[in-house]
């Protein structure tokens, strides 16, 4: 088997790129998913406005049901007093009047609030659509794009792939080439480090001197002792 680090640095070349092209290609639709949420929060919001609406004209229903009933109940009262000379039947007719009466004033204030309430969500649901319809425009626009971006991208990664597979040396050892893939995934796309006068071009650290002199035997694979990637002599 040749020289093993060679070896790599002729993956790296490519890997490098087909990095990139697989961080694009999980970005995009990670991108269009958050997106998605985004708009699916401003209409969970929008559907929680016009129930709230509904709900209230509800309320308004039952309320107004409610006085309809008392003030017929305050007319049989009206009657039965007239009719009745009974003073003490008089008197109790006449309480339950006023407490019928105090309760539709209240009745009508909440009515008030509840289509006041109404008004000012049907305003704020007015402005969540038209900020959504927009929202939806820009959204449909940026995930035509994405399709079209993906499609290039994949374009990409399946040339790059074929590259690589015709460039992968299969005499490398498994465990270094096990070894490789590894960093590639933790240190951004670049498993590899150039080694200049002593110093990692990588992490810009000083690698110690008996690292340096097993990395020009050129026999081993040589990590960096602060950032962990391949060295190879510039």
């Amino acid at each position: 088997m040749g020289n093993p680090v060679q070896a790599l640095r002729a993956l790296q070349e490519i890997d490098k790129d087909l990095f990139r092209v697989n961080t694009e290609l999980k970005r995009l639709p990670e991108e269009r998913a958050r997106r998605q949420a985004q708009l699916d929060r401003v209409q969970e919001v929008l559907e929680e406005k016009r129930s709230s609406i509904q709900g209230n004209k509800v309320r308004i229903k039952e309320l107004d049901d409610t006085v309809t009933v008392q003030k017929q109940r305050i007319t049989k009262l009206d009657k039965e007093s007239q009719s009745n000379r009974d003073m003490t039947v008089v008197e109790a007719c006449r309480y339950e009047a006023r407490g019928l009466k105090r309760q539709i004033d209240e009745a009508e204030r909440e009515q008030l609030q509840y289509m006041e309430s109404i008004e000012r969500t049907k305003f704020e649901v007015e402005e969540i659509e038209k900020r959504l319809a927009t929202e939806m425009e820009v959204f449909n626009q940026f995930c035509q794009n994405v399709e079209s971006e993906m499609g290039v991208a994949k374009g990409k990664q399946e040339e790059l792939t074929a590259q690589r597979e015709k460039r992968l040396d299969k005499d490398l050892d498994a465990g270094t080439l096990e070894l490789y893939e590894r960093l590639l995934v933790a240190r951004g796309g670049e498993a590899l480090a150039m080694l200049d006068g002593g110093v990692c071009q990588s992490c810009f650290m000083q690698v110690p001197p008996n690292l340096v002199v097993r990395l020009a035997r050129g026999n081993s694979i040589i990590q960096c002792s602060s950032c962990d990637r391949i060295m190879y002599l510039g």
